[in-house]
């Protein structure tokens, strides 16, 4: 039988989720590129997907720590991954695109984000990448 949490765990879980999305949220402010209210330029795009999908390889060994049961692990990032799209990529919108951004955030969190999820814990299974307690990770093969 799987391990739920009490109801003060679950509380202490959400406030470590929160913590986190803070810290990677003033992560991304000290270096965020410009952007513009017309156009959405390449750079930032770029920038945004490196730090996203970085960050999601942190988020996921995090998450191994607090939550038990691996259907709420990938939700717990679903939903951290999601607040932080709409900090870093929604915000970033020029006022035209802006009306797209629930499609383009479904689009982008349910499909991609959650199709990498499954990817990265299918190597960490796999043990192609270590899973280090410090948070880090190295490929080893």
């Amino acid at each position: 039988m799987k391990r739920q949490l009490s109801a003060s765990e679950i509380q202490d879980v959400l406030q470590k989720l929160e913590s986190y999305l803070s810290d990677l949220k003033a992560r991304w402010a000290q270096n965020a590129p410009s952007t513009s209210w017309w156009t959405l330029p390449h750079k930032y795009i770029n920038i945004a997907s490196g730090y996203i999908i970085s960050v999601l390889d942190e988020l996921i060994l995090f998450v191994e720590g607090i939550i038990p049961e691996g259907s709420d692990k990938k939700a717990a990032v679903l939903a951290v991954v999601g607040k932080l799209f709409d900090y870093i990529v929604v915000q970033a919108f020029p006022f035209w695109l802006k009306p797209f951004a629930p499609v383009i955030k479904r689009i982008v969190i349910e499909i991609a984000v959650g199709n990498l999820i499954d990817f990265f814990v299918a190597k960490y299974n796999a043990g192609f990448w270590k899973q280090e307690a410090n948070g880090e990770t190295n490929q080893t093969a």
